[in-house]
Protein backbone atom coordinates (compact mmCIF):
# COMPACT_ATOMS: atom_id res chain seq x y z
CA UNK A 1 0.00 0.00 0.00
CA UNK A 2 1.36 3.28 -0.81
CA UNK A 3 2.32 5.76 1.73
CA UNK A 4 -0.23 8.45 1.04
CA UNK A 5 -2.96 6.02 1.19
CA UNK A 6 -2.14 4.76 4.64
CA UNK A 7 -3.22 8.68 5.17
CA UNK A 8 -7.11 7.74 4.46
CA UNK A 9 -10.07 5.80 5.12
CA UNK A 10 -13.16 4.58 3.17
CA UNK A 11 -16.20 4.65 4.99
CA UNK A 12 -19.01 2.56 3.20
CA UNK A 13 -20.82 2.17 6.69
CA UNK A 14 -23.52 4.77 6.81
CA UNK A 15 -24.02 4.42 10.90
CA UNK A 16 -20.68 4.50 10.93
CA UNK A 17 -20.32 7.92 9.10
CA UNK A 18 -23.26 9.43 10.88
CA UNK A 19 -21.38 8.58 14.20
CA UNK A 20 -17.98 10.17 12.85
CA UNK A 21 -20.25 13.22 11.64
CA UNK A 22 -22.00 13.66 15.22
CA UNK A 23 -18.12 13.64 16.88
CA UNK A 24 -17.70 17.01 14.84
CA UNK A 25 -15.63 15.41 12.33
CA UNK A 26 -16.02 15.63 8.20
CA UNK A 27 -15.27 13.74 5.62
CA UNK A 28 -13.18 15.13 2.67
CA UNK A 29 -15.77 13.81 0.01
CA UNK A 30 -18.48 11.59 -0.89
CA UNK A 31 -18.43 9.50 -3.87
CA UNK A 32 -19.65 6.29 -5.71
CA UNK A 33 -17.21 3.42 -5.89
CA UNK A 34 -16.58 3.17 -10.05
CA UNK A 35 -17.27 -0.91 -10.06
CA UNK A 36 -20.37 -1.21 -8.08
CA UNK A 37 -21.67 2.04 -7.63
CA UNK A 38 -21.55 1.84 -3.63
CA UNK A 39 -21.26 5.11 -1.87
CA UNK A 40 -18.16 5.82 0.13
CA UNK A 41 -16.96 8.81 2.15
CA UNK A 42 -13.36 9.53 2.39
CA UNK A 43 -11.61 10.92 5.95
CA UNK A 44 -8.26 11.79 6.70
CA UNK A 45 -7.14 9.79 9.61
CA UNK A 46 -6.24 12.48 12.07
CA UNK A 47 -5.76 11.56 16.29
CA UNK A 48 -9.58 12.73 16.34
CA UNK A 49 -10.80 10.32 13.67
CA UNK A 50 -8.87 7.21 15.55
CA UNK A 51 -10.31 8.48 19.01
CA UNK A 52 -13.37 8.47 17.07
CA UNK A 53 -13.25 5.30 15.59
CA UNK A 54 -12.08 3.59 18.88
CA UNK A 55 -15.34 4.95 20.68
CA UNK A 56 -17.73 3.47 17.98
CA UNK A 57 -16.00 0.37 17.92
CA UNK A 58 -16.09 -0.51 21.70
Amino acid sequence: MREEAKKYFYCYNVKMGQYLKSQGLDYITMAKNRFDGSLFTLWEKTDEFEKAISSYNK
